[in-house]
């Protein structure tokens, strides 16, 4: 009986895993939507903790979400990546300096705009978008546009590590300069992120090397379990900051989604103009351009509110970004089709690109939100 109902579901999920991508936008706006409208039972859900009270259902989605990316995530890709480095170092110096900083200045906005009770949170809940790590859902755009893949999977591996213990140190700092009234618990963050972030990428990537050849039929099923962490993530934060939402004015919700769309926006010029900049090649430059503008913003939300839990506003801009990064990464599909055509004339391109970047990519048409790495938002 088992074995006949795992018959049934195996075809399903890729199917499941494909309506999920092409119609995502729409349902993560459904979701928050719904979280909006229920915050108690967002509540009851979020009360239930497993491990002995160690985990609740934020962080056991954000688990989902991370395992789901990092099993796509082999050491293989790294391979062509570290032979010529020069675009890795540009994406790396653009994520750990020159976006946190883009970031930084644009947040000083927050507080003139919408008043320091509003204004900070934001502004703490921007830097924390900023520095989460690359989404994995970026790599069925990059795939789409002709990008590097490879390139994309080692930025993912690298942000969701290094950037993990980086990541609270970079906040309590950039709030400093801020002078905000908001404690950041560093040490907190960390915690979260090792067991959110860190643990699953070991444990996906060691079953990546174990799994092999085996991966494509189980990876729906990870990719499907990366869809309901998601999902989880954006009802379970929204639901919770739902309360406060309601009592903010219309002009004080436009302007705090303004301010998340402009750094959205200047995050996918920022790419685009450092790519060209740098001189990389027409498909490091898709990859450059993707990996700059789009964030693991599940796990902005987890995190924030895990570290934040008397400031549930900190999780709005996350909530904001992860719909205003798909719709953004659609227009910039266009673009670069209008630009460059199916990219097919570069010869070092996507067309020379290596057997095992066409697995990952073929992997992640079942990926959660749509990952090749999984893609994580």
């Amino acid at each position: 009986m088992l074995s006949q109902t795992n018959a049934v579901a195996a075809p399903m999920l890729p199917t499941i895993n494909m309506f999920v991508r092409k119609h995502f936008v729409h349902i993560i706006s459904l979701v928050a939507l719904l979280a909006f409208l229920t915050p108690g039972a967002s509540h009851a859900v979020r009360s239930h903790k497993l491990a002995y009270g160690q985990l609740d259902a934020s962080g056991f989605s954000l688990f989902l979400m991370m395992l789901s990316a990092a099993i796509q995530c082999g050491f293989s890709a790294f391979r062509s990546v570290v032979a010529r480095p020069k675009p890795l170092l540009v994406c790396l110096a653009q994520f750990f300096i020159v976006l946190p900083l883009s970031c930084w200045l644009l947040g000083q906005l927050c507080i003139p705009l919408l008043g320091r009770s509003l204004g900070e949170p934001i502004q703490i809940g921007l830097d924390l978008v900023i520095l989460m790590p690359v989404a994995a859902t970026a790599t069925i755009w990059v795939r789409d546009t002709k990008g590097d893949i490879e390139l994309l999977v080692s930025l993912v591996v690298i942000t969701m590590s290094l950037g993990t213990l980086t990541a609270p140190a970079y906040l309590y700092f950039m709030s400093g300069l801020t002078a905000n009234s908001i404690v950041i618990p560093p040490f907190l963050m960390l915690r979260q992120l090792a067991v959110g972030v860190l643990l699953p990428l070991v444990i996906g990537m060691t079953l990546n090397r174990l799994l092999r050849s085996r991966l494509s039929r189980v990876q729906p099923y990870f990719a499907f379990l990366g869809n309901v962490g998601l999902f989880m993530a954006v009802y379970l934060n929204v639901g919770t900051a739902s309360p406060l939402l309601r009592d903010l004015s219309f002009q004080q919700i436009a302007c705090a989604m303004l301010i998340v769309l402009a750094v959205n926006l200047a995050n996918f010029f920022l790419g685009s103009a450092i790519g060209r900049v740098a001189g990389l090649k027409r498909d490091h430059q898709v990859t450059c351009e993707f990996s700059s503008g789009m964030r693991s913003n599940g796990t902005a939300l987890v995190v924030g509110l895990a570290s934040f839990p008397g400031t549930p506003l900190v999780t709005v801009p996350a909530a904001i970004y992860i719909i205003f990064q798909h719709l953004i990464a659609s227009i910039v599909k266009s673009r670069l089709a209008a630009r460059y055509g199916n990219g097919d004339g570069d010869g070092d391109g996507a067309s020379a690109r290596a057997p095992a970047a066409d697995k990952l990519a073929s992997a992640a048409q079942a990926s959660p939100v749509r990952a090749r790495v999984s893609r994580a938002a």
